[in-house]
């Protein structure tokens, strides 16, 4: 009486194990009454104005234990009918889950003036460590049912008071699910989970389960104080629960994926510092440190000794040994439940990525992983169900396709299995040829993949596809013949073997088959088997690309050297097509030799990074040329002065370039330009060319007319060596010089005609076709008053936004430029070919939206410390690749940036050095761009 009739006076005030603390739960009937009648045991009163209490005729209940409450509906605003609707509505509508937590009421009944009517139920059980409760009713007129684990933990009451008990709990409630095709309950998550103070408030945990406690709240229960000490003491104890929860999940046979999906994996909803974050990180503990976690075989791990599986046939192909081993582990690696998956629960899946630091183990991961000491411990059987997941698996196997490409990672691992169980490369290092072969159906000493392997179907097919086959000839040259002449000691291979290996390359390279001959004489370049014997008479071996062919006119070219092998094969005396040894780099005309010396005056450049330099020489020229001033005779000069005409008009008509050395340099981007090589200075500056009037001279001192008539009809020749044109015999006309050339060039005269009438079209196609095969040309974008730029660009930093972030799942940037960075840059750096190039790999970026937009990323190029200030010239533009290499190795990198900044600060090159890891390069700008970007750095210190 004394509680009910006393507002903001209740009883309940220091027991927080009861519902109620303000006065006001009794006190809602005065929305609809103002004399309620309470009847209980022995005592009858009606209550008027709140808090006066009247004396009543004594109703019969007939349960002294029974309180009967009587709410007369005489509200004068309220009109009855009214009260009786809204009073009906919500009782149709109360839940069945309102009972939950209220341990001392196990059912609500209600008739209404209408005749219809209707209970909740609530049941209690126990189970293991936990309270079953099972809780009936109706909502909306529906009938609904919930079975729901509760869990409890005392937590102790600070200073309490006589009447009020030492210890309150805390309880988590669970909802059970029964899966009928199982016969079997489940955990599932709910989609409403209100904290819960004996009836639910206002406050979402957002959990997928419901927690219960003595919380202290607004007088509304709309909100909890989150900085209240009683508050943060029960959601502690409740994080303490939890964690003892899960275990007890596991004995109960419920700790499954749906128990996991119901916990709170979902970190957008929890930011530390939040109220519920002491719960979040509990179970994250818990679920790390515990054998927690579902696993393939229907057992448990702890996060730290977990991984998830990129696809069903990854889990089958490995189990939990096999695991451990790959990860060398010392404990028991095992795999994560098959139904934790990007498409069946994806958030869970990012929680044990993000939160759990769970390794998913991908195809290619996996493979990269394999050592061949794992694969030695596998069995036959194992490594054919390798192989037949490996079949669906291309990526990790696939050959080269391009130069530097190494080809998919197996195939320089050690995934191949021979016959004495050892375990190879499928491929030697250039990655295509055989290191292991298919099994001949006869005996081979060829290393050979272990026949009950190779005998599988499935096995086998992939083999194939590998690049696997049987053995045949070129194999056996590969394999057998030529590695014989890599060793020292020659004499070991007798003349009867070594014409029989040369007769065997011979009909090999003879034969049809292009990739058998390919193979062949890739590997005989680099080997010595060929027999030579120098001017001297001694004999050796030597590889094709150190050999001549023994003619006359090349014993005469090098009868005064002696560093020169001429090929000395019985065996081949007999061949008539002398291409085959061609084929294989066996020369015919003396060798143009490469050296990276000599730079003629005049032709170097300033260049900011490394240059080289292409130069040649003849072999055995200045022996040639010294041979040729001793000789006394005339005739015997012009025979030998002939030959090397020969020789030197034959190269010009294969190679137009032949006589021209290449210099490369680098300033701001590739350049290259050609030389005369010394080879041909040699020529120019030597008297070697007999005349008529039967006199050596040089080419330069000469004109056609004094040629001899074996000279005479090699134009080309005579102008690369300075040869003056006479006016005399063989003097030819403009027009058929003309004309001659472009014989030569395969084109008319109206199409040279056309190029001289059209410079500037020409040079843009010729830009246009190295621009296919070529880096493209780096765009200009001048400054033409830097003044004035940098003024400008001062005051637009003076009225940008500083750089603000807020705090949410990561940092979120909450300013901007005036100006979209990816307009700007795209702008800044589109050639006027209309290629976008990188400012690092000076590369095009690698393709074109839907839109026709080049794809590429603006990449911020310092953090905040260093660029305080919104402004678009801040960022980069920068392929995927170089994008990537640049936060990683520059943007995590506090010295790496502070270099690049200085760098930038102390140089007027709009080029700067870069160190992506192990890869030394630049990064280029326009001197727009550059300008604006150093200036912003200097207004920023």
């Amino acid at each position: 009486m004394r509680g009910i009739c006393g507002v903001g006076e209740g009883t309940k005030a220091e027991d927080l194990t009861q519902i109620g603390k303000f006065g006001i739960g009794f006190k809602s009937v005065y929305a609809y009454t103002t004399s309620p009648e309470i009847h209980s045991g022995h005592e009858s009163f009606r209550i008027e104005n709140y808090v006066r209490p009247f004396a009543v005729r004594l109703r019969g209940i007939g349960d002294s234990w029974t309180t009967l409450f009587v709410f007369p509906f005489n509200k004068e605003d309220v009109d009855s009918i009214v009260a009786c609707r809204e009073i009906s509505a919500r009782l149709r509508k109360l839940s069945a889950r309102t009972l939950l937590f209220l341990r001392e009421i196990q059912e609500i009944e209600y008739r209404l003036p209408d005749g219809t009517d209707g209970v909740y139920l609530r049941d209690e059980a126990a189970r293991g460590a936990a309270r079953e409760i099972t809780v009936i009713g109706q909502s909306n007129g529906e009938d609904e049912s919930e079975s729901w684990l509760i869990f409890e933990r005392p937590v102790d009451v600070p200073d309490p008071s006589n009447d009020c008990p030492r210890h309150v709990q805390v309880e988590v409630g669970f909802r059970l699910e029964k899966i009928e095709k199982d016969c079997r309950d489940e955990i599932v998550k709910v989609k409403d989970s209100p904290l819960v103070v004996y009836f639910p408030t206002e406050k979402e945990t957002r959990f997928g389960f419901l927690i219960q406690g003595p919380y202290k709240t607004t007088p509304a229960r709309d909100n909890i104080p989150k900085d209240d000490d009683w508050n943060a003491t029960l959601v502690r104890e409740t994080a303490r629960l939890i964690a003892d929860v899960l275990p007890k999940f596991k004995e109960l046979g419920l700790l499954g994926v749906s128990v996991l999906d119901a916990l709170p994996i979902r970190m957008d909803n929890f930011p530390p510092g939040s109220m519920f974050y002491p719960i979040v990180v509990a179970v994250r503990e818990a679920l790390a440190a515990k054998e927690l976690l579902p696993t393939d075989d229907d057992s448990f791990v702890a996060a730290r000794n977990a991984k998830l599986a990129r696809g069903a046939d990854l889990r089958k192909l490995l189990d939990q040994d096999q695991l451990t081993y790959l990860f060398q582990s010392e404990n028991t690696i095992k795999w994560l439940a098959g139904s934790i998956t990007q498409d069946r629960t994806p958030e869970l899946r990012i929680y044990l990525l993000n939160e759990l630091d769970v390794e998913e183990v991908t195809p290619d991961s996996f493979a990269r992983r394999i050592t061949q000491s794992f694969l030695l411990k596998q069995i036959d059987e194992w490594l054919v169900k390798f192989y037949r997941y490996l079949s669906g698996q291309e990526a990790l196997w696939r050959s080269p396709r391009w130069s530097g490409d190494s080809g998919g990672p197996l195939r320089t691992k050690p995934i191949v299995r021979l016959q004495d169980d050892s375990q190879v490369n499928p491929f030697r290092a250039d990655g295509n040829t055989q290191n292991a072969f298919l099994p001949p159906p006869e005996d081979t000493d060829f290393p050979i993949v272990k026949r009950s392997i190779a005998g599988d179907e499935q096995a086998g097919n992939f083999l194939k596809r590998l690049g696997l086959s049987e053995p045949d000839v070129f194999d056996d040259i590969v394999e057998r013949v030529l590695p014989k002449y890599l060793k020292e000691d020659f004499s070991l291979i007798s003349e009867t073997e070594h014409t029989a290996d040369i007769l065997k390359i011979l009909r090999a390279l003879t034969s049809d088959s292009e990739g058998g001959k390919k193979k062949v004489i890739e590997k005989a370049k680099q080997t010595p088997f060929l027999r030579v014997v120098d001017p001297a008479g001694n004999f050796a071996f030597k590889k094709p690309c150190d050999i001549y062919h023994d003619r006359s006119d090349l014993r005469l070219y090098f009868s005064n050297s002696t560093d020169v092998w001429f090929l000395y094969e019985k065996a081949l005396a007999s061949a008539t097509d002398t291409s085959v040894l061609s084929e294989l780099g066996v020369a015919t005309l003396p060798r143009r030799i490469l050296f990276s010396d000599g730079l003629p005056s005049g032709v170097g450049e300033d260049s900011t990074r490394g240059e080289t330099i292409e130069n040649y020489e003849l072999h055995g020229l200045d022996d040639f040329l010294e041979s040729l001033e001793s000789a006394l005779d005339f005739e015997d000069r012009t025979k030998s002065a002939l030959l090397l005409w020969g020789y030197l008009k034959e190269r010009l008509e294969l190679d137009s370039w032949f006589f021209k050395g290449r210099y490369h340099w680098f300033y701001y981007h590739s350049h290259s330009k050609s030389f005369d090589s010394q080879m041909l200075t040699c020529l120019r500056n030597t008297k070697w060319i007999p005349t008529r009037d039967g006199t050596i001279e040089k080419p330069g001192d000469m004109t056609t007319d004094q040629l001899l008539d074996e000279f005479q009809g090699a134009s080309e020749l005579d102008e690369v060596l300075g040869i003056n044109q006479g006016v005399g015999r063989g003097t030819k006309s403009e027009d058929e010089q003309k004309r001659e050339h472009a014989d030569m060039l395969g084109v008319s005269l109206d199409d040279i005609e056309f190029l001289k009438n059209h410079p500037d079209d020409f040079a843009r196609l010729k830009t246009e076709i190295a621009s296919r095969d070529e880096r493209p040309v780096f765009p200009k974008r001048k400054v033409n008053n830097p003044e004035r730029r940098q003024e400008r660009l001062t005051k637009q930093l003076a009225e940008s936004p500083k750089k603000e972030y807020e705090e949410r799942e990561r940092s979120v940037r909450t300013t901007k430029g005036a100006i979209d960075p990816s307009l700007w840059l795209r702008e800044q750096y589109t050639n006027e070919y209309g290629q976008m190039v990188c400012q690092i790999c000076r590369k095009e970026m690698p393709f074109r939206k839907r839109n026709g937009e080049h794809y590429f990323e603006a990449v911020e190029a310092f953090s905040q410390d260093y660029l305080p200030m919104e402004h678009e010239a801040q960022f980069l533009a920068l392929c995927p690749l170089c994008a990537a290499m640049y936060k990683e190795f520059i943007k995590k990198d506090k010295a790496s940036m502070s270099d690049l900044r200085m760098a930038l600060l102390n140089t007027d090159l709009l080029e700067v050095s870069l160190s992506l890891g192990g890869l030394e390069t630049t990064i280029e700008f326009v001197e727009t761009h550059f300008q604006d970007i150093r200036t912003i750095l200097e207004e920023s210190k």
